[in-house]
């Protein structure tokens, strides 16, 4: 039997579908005049933002409030997820707290529906968790076997967009979310960025940064991301410790469509071992480029995806930071 319910509170939408008859294999969705076309899937949910107008030239970021339907007790098993955003978007960061209630107070006390300049989602609390995320207009991110994210009815999810408009007209940023949902999850889904924010870039010049990072704790891990803007050139990352050290993994030589390698099954990276990785940029420009958040700024950060290896649920974060040379 199909049944679908369509939300609409303060202008944010939901769509939450069981058996919709969606292909759930979407192919890249095509762009109209408003939103990104995203058919919801055939088991879960699909959000979408009320977005907002970007005037010409404009390199602007944005957060947005939307929220799970149903009640607290619903229980969604997320084992994919899929995201579709207007042109000229520069990233989309999907995230959701992970307090008691699964919301911050000041997550809770948000307007939905409702967009607001911001330097990112950490203006809505520290404990936040990143479901998904994607600096490409289509983007399908399906995780391992029990593996993934365990949310709730009502639970609040933050669209943080940032948009780069170089056209000459007025651009609508707007976005859909596709949550696929599974019969279980075993283990939490996290994302890890090790950032290397010390980095300058002359004018008219060519420069390299490497660093590397570690775990903490015995994880596993199943994708790696690069991250730069648009003078990022090459990109390689190899291992770090342990009897793989210095051994090469993956080299991206395009900044916006080459940035995902995945393993051919989740790989256990023992606690004292992880990656080096190596950012090179060819500034073209005649300004020197820094570590920054705007889209004209440059950065050098390798994220990833882990869970914790065994069954040890309490594995902190593992992120890593430099600020200054190694």
């Amino acid at each position: 039997m199909m049944r679908s319910l369509t939300l609409l509170s303060l202008g944010a939408t939901a769509v939450f579908c069981f058996a919709c008859g969606g292909s759930g294999e979407a192919d890249t969705p095509g762009l109209n005049d408003t939103y990104p076309e995203l058919q919801p899937p055939e088991q879960g949910v699909q959000l979408q933002t009320v977005g907002r107008e970007i005037p010409a030239g404009g390199d602007e970021e944005w957060c947005e409030v939307a929220e799970l339907p149903g009640e607290p007790d619903d229980v969604y098993y997320v084992g994919r997820a899929e995201l579709a955003m207007a042109r000229f978007s520069h990233h989309l960061i999907i995230s959701v707290a992970t307090g008691a209630q699964g919301d911050s107070p000041r997550l809770r006390s948000e307007p939905l529906g409702t967009p607001v300049r911001c330097p990112g989602s950490m203006v809505y609390g520290n404990d936040l968790t990143v479901l998904t995320t994607s600096s490409v207009p289509y983007s399908s991110d399906e995780l391992p076997p029990g593996i993934g994210h365990v949310l709730h009815g009502g639970q609040r999810v933050v669209f943080d967009y940032h948009v780069r408009n170089t056209s000459d007209e007025a651009v609508r940023a707007a976005h859909r979310l596709n949550l696929h949902t599974a019969d279980h999850i075993e283990k939490q889904a996290r994302y890890f960025g090790f950032y290397n924010q010390y980095i300058e870039i002359p004018a008219h010049s060519t420069r390299s940064f490497t660093d590397e990072c570690v775990f903490k704790n015995d994880v596993l891990v199943w994708n790696l991301l690069r991250h730069t803007h648009r003078t990022g050139t090459a990109f390689e990352v190899s291992w770090s410790g342990a009897e793989h050290g210095g051994e090469h993994l993956w080299t991206s030589n395009d900044w916006e469509e080459d940035i995902r390698y995945r393993f051919d099954e989740p790989q256990v990276v023992p606690a004292g071992t992880g990656f080096r990785w190596t950012c090179a940029f060819d500034n073209p420009t005649g300004e020197t480029l820094i570590f920054g958040p705007e889209a004209t700024d440059e950065m050098c950060i390798l994220f990833g995806q882990f869970a914790a290896a065994g069954n040890d649920a309490s594995v902190p974060p593992q992120s890593c930071y430099r600020f200054t040379p190694p």
